[in-house]
């Protein structure tokens, strides 16, 4: 049969689509509004379908998604998907349901698994899968499919070129310097999070995973086993605004993907059911009462009346300047005990008084506030106590010797001395913060909200060690802590960042920080999602 005219243009134009696309079969079908088989067979055809082995590319290129207009805002829902595995149903649905409440673009990022690296005689009996030899992505995801490096918003790309293994332990692993400043998504089956240091001129880069939509499908050997348990029905959601501001938040599902929910919107059947709903729980960044940084605490408490939680962490209420143990170890420090004095607090009941006033703005008579035993509160409390000597700070001395002989009261009626609460004592007593308004945990005292322990700071590690991400994150329970200022997703261990100013005004930091104005929210359904400010605003 002779070629018509109709057949030789859209083989031009298939052949431009696929040069400029550098050979992104996905991508030339979505242009052209054709078949990946039509793209294949028509660039056959003509000889270019494989590049020689000499062949490659100058430069890895992305896409550019241009901002929305003044006043709008463009909304992705960024997950990955699996070669040759079926979607999780119910997941999907749900999915899609808040995809069409947000107007929602939906990007699916797909990676491979090979499961024919193995024949029966190295598997468990019964654990064999047939042999495939054609790569397949299930039709229910298929339009969605985005492989390509694509840039959302300024500083934020969207990898979908990646193929990282679904039994990789650390997705992120090796990619810290990806993209360069440029904060990146990869799509792969868990929901990772890291934040990486800049110089201060930079905002603060991270890097995330985003969960999946199909189900496990894994070779019964150890690392699919291991892969199975970190398999997460999941997405993240981006908004971007006209000024090129973004922010992400993770939304997740139990292993049934029978309920999801962001911020106060709730899917579940794949309908939205609720645009209301509260939160379970909210963990601030810590807190760092004087420090504070006045916009942050603005958005904190909009989000808060907006979401109205059960219960609310705080960390780190004290800057604790004042009793500053750094000070002491390191003394004479002339410069920062005269900068201190500018302040005013080289007294420590200005500070408990300035720190009263912050944390009271936090109370709601719905909301259960809970105080987090952190370092920059009772343990320095107590190092105070231990190693200072009043004789010489007339200005501190009276409050100084209260505390110092509340604290042998407490020893002399049977309290070991870690289990003396000196933040409760001098918040209540000192400051004056009504008796009861907040709950004060003591070292070790847990509060296990919908089978996450809030009750961490995260300054104590396994067996006396200090505290760490990498060492919490494999205690082998679910848990939310704060401490480092730099949010993290270490498998089941989500960390909040900061409410203070960042690093330059701080005394004792220098050099590049991973800081950032994070925290953690925890759902009625058990899931977690990390909310980032920026500009003051805690959403788009």
């Amino acid at each position: 049969m002779a070629k018509t005219s109709t057949d030789v243009s859209l083989r031009e134009k298939i052949i431009a689509s696929f040069n400029r696309h550098s050979g992104n079969v996905s991508a030339v079908s979505r242009e052209i509004g054709c078949s990946r088989s039509s793209v294949r067979r028509n660039i056959a055809k003509v000889g270019i379908g494989k590049k020689p082995l000499a062949g490659g590319k100058k430069k890895a290129k992305a896409q550019r998604h241009s901002l929305p207009e003044a006043g709008e805002i463009k909304r992705y829902i960024l997950t990955s998907a699996q070669n040759n595995t079926h979607v999780h149903k119910e997941f999907w649905e749900n999915l899609q349901a808040m995809a069409e409440h947000y107007h929602a673009k939906i990007l699916v990022g797909t990676f491979s698994y090979n499961q024919n690296n193995y024949g029966k005689l190295a598997v468990k009996k019964g654990t064999k899968k047939p042999y495939e030899n054609t790569l397949w992505f299930d039709p229910a995801f298929a339009q969605y499919i985005s492989d390509e490096r694509i840039e959302l918003a300024p500083g934020l790309l969207w990898a979908g070129n990646m193929n990282i293994l679904p039994t990789e332990d650390n997705p992120i692993s090796g990619l810290e310097t990806y993209g360069g400043s440029t904060s990146v998504v990869f799509p792969h089956t868990k929901i990772e999070m890291r934040s990486i240091a800049t110089t201060p001129d930079m905002p603060v880069k991270m890097i995330y995973t985003t969960g999946t939509v199909t189900q496990m499908n894994y070779l019964q050997k150890k690392l699919g086993i291991k892969a199975e348990h970190h398999h997460r029905y999941a997405f993240l959601l981006v908004e971007v605004d006209s000024q090129g501001n973004w922010w992400v938040r993770q939304v997740a599902a139990r292993k049934n993907g029978h309920n999801i929910q962001d911020l106060n919107v709730v899917a579940e059947g794949g309908k939205i059911i609720s645009t209301d709903a509260a939160i379970e729980a909210v963990t601030w960044g810590d807190l760092h009462s004087t420090n504070v940084q006045p916009e942050v605490v603005e958005a904190s408490l909009n989000m808060l009346d907006e979401l109205r939680p059960k219960y609310q962490f705080l960390h780190d209420i004290l800057e604790g300047v004042s009793i500053n143990r750094h000070y002491v170890k390191h003394a004479p420090l002339p410069h920062l005990y005269f900068h201190r004095w500018l302040r005013g607090l080289h007294r420590v009941e200005e500070e408990l008084s300035r720190s009263k006033e912050v944390v009271e703005r936090y109370l709601r008579p719905w909301c259960k506030t809970v105080v987090a035993d952190s370092n920059h509160d009772g343990y320095w409390l107590e190092s105070w106590l231990n190693k200072y000597d009043y004789r010489y700070d007339p200005a501190n001395a009276e409050l100084f010797l209260r505390l110092q002989t509340y604290m042998y009261e407490q020893i002399r009626a049977g309290s070991v001395p870690k289990n003396v609460n000196l933040i409760q004592r001098v918040m209540e007593v000192e400051a004056g913060i009504k008796p009861g308004a907040i709950k004060f945990l003591l070292p070790d005292e847990s509060f296990e909200i919908r089978e996450v322990e809030c009750g961490m700071h995260g300054h104590l590690g396994p067996d006396g060690a200090f505290g760490s991400p990498s060492n919490l994150a494999k205690i082998g329970k679910k848990a939310t802590t704060a401490h480092t200022h730099s949010c993290g997703i270490y498998h089941g261990l989500y960390v909040a960042g900061t409410s203070s100013k960042l690093t330059r005004d701080w005394d004792y930091t220098v050099g590049p920080s991973s800081w950032s104005h994070s925290h953690v929210v925890l759902y009625p359904n058990g899931q977690r999602a990390i909310v980032t400010m920026k500009g003051g605003k805690w959403k788009a």
